[in-house]
């Protein structure tokens, strides 16, 4: 599978859209463009749920977005997700003072005032 997007650089973030692959590696996913990375994550068109970025997450992907009118952080993750460290890194390069983890497909919901209390317990085991 060929990612359509560029890899996420060093430093801070300042896009405001980033998607994390099932391998770990971070690309910048244009505002809109999440249709154009689950066509070519999510092949099958019935297995697709709607959601660009709960079909991600039920792929396997992490989509992390921060809201421009607010300070809020939202993310979309496959159950399992433990990478905590960009989390907290997009949040702090965003000055979120609110962040919320939606994992799929369980509906689990995390919230979290403060990037730095970030913490996602792997439960991929």
């Amino acid at each position: 599978m060929t990612v359509p997007f560029p890899e996420l650089s060093a430093g801070r973030i300042r896009a405001g859209y980033v998607s994390v692959a099932p391998d770990g590696t971070a690309y910048v996913v244009p505002s809109g463009m999440h249709e154009r990375l689950r066509d070519a994550v999510v092949s099958a068109p019935g297995e697709r749920a709607g959601d660009p970025k709960v079909d991600l997450a039920l792929a396997g992907w992490a989509s992390l977005q921060t809201d421009g009118m607010t300070d809020r952080v939202n993310v979309d993750a496959p159950d399992g997700f433990a990478n905590a460290a960009i989390v907290r890194r997009f949040a702090r390069s965003h000055d979120a003072g609110s962040i919320v983890v939606a994992h799929h497909p369980s509906g689990d919901v995390s919230r979290w005032t403060d990037p730095a209390a970030v913490t996602l317990p792997d439960t991929s085991k």
